[in-house]
């Protein structure tokens, strides 16, 4: 009998519960959809990245960001007839504080860690060879390889507030891998809070 009228007082305060949440628009979770500039390696693999993040408020200056994100990259260098696409996608868990808000605006900064998988496709000209530890491509070939490897992310950003529900996201992003890896990012996005 005690399990049934614990149950009913649990379904009459939910529909309240879910009601207060919404007035409390600092607390709500966000959809973060970004998009950006990307480069790899040192500065020579230029791209672009796609990124989807669900935030999670924990307190009013801590949330908890899972995100899938995409990147794309790629270098045609004609003089040294050599050619190179990749691909990578991969799944990020990242950490955001606040340090700083305002009506206006809010500060935040991320440090987190993610998974990705990354799709490299070279392609060299006729007198060109190409050597790594990954592959090894004759004149006028081609070829590709996979890497998967976790890493860390550190980010720096400004959430600006242009509606009841929606923001305007900026930020930079270093991101770094077990396999030397290195991307950064500058990204801007669309944030809608539910």
């Amino acid at each position: 009998m005690r399990i049934k009228y614990f149950l009913l007082t649990a379904l009459l305060l939910f529909p309240a519960a879910s009601v207060l949440s919404q007035e409390n628009v600092e607390r709500m979770s966000t959809l973060r959809i970004e998009t950006g500039y990307a480069f790899t390696g040192s500065g020579d693999l230029d791209g672009f990245c796609y990124y989807n993040e669900f935030i999670q408020p924990v307190t009013n200056w801590l949330s908890l960001a899972p995100a899938i994100g995409f990147y794309s990259f790629f270098r045609d260098d004609e003089e040294m007839q050599f050619l190179e696409d990749v691909k990578a996608a991969g799944l990020d868990l990242t950490t955001y504080f606040y340090p700083v808000r305002t009506k206006v605006f809010d500060l935040e900064a991320g440090l987190g860690f993610y998974v990705r998988r990354w799709h490299w496709v070279m392609a060299t000209g006729p007198d060109v060879q190409y050597s790594s530890t990954e592959i090894q491509l004759e004149g006028g070939s081609h070829g590709d390889y996979f890497v998967a490897a976790p890493g860390y992310t550190v980010s720096v950003g400004a959430v600006i507030k242009t509606g009841q529900r929606t923001d305007i996201s900026i930020k930079g992003v270093y991101q770094n891998d077990t396999k030397g890896i290195v991307v950064a990012t500058a990204r801007a996005g669309l944030n809608i809070r539910f």
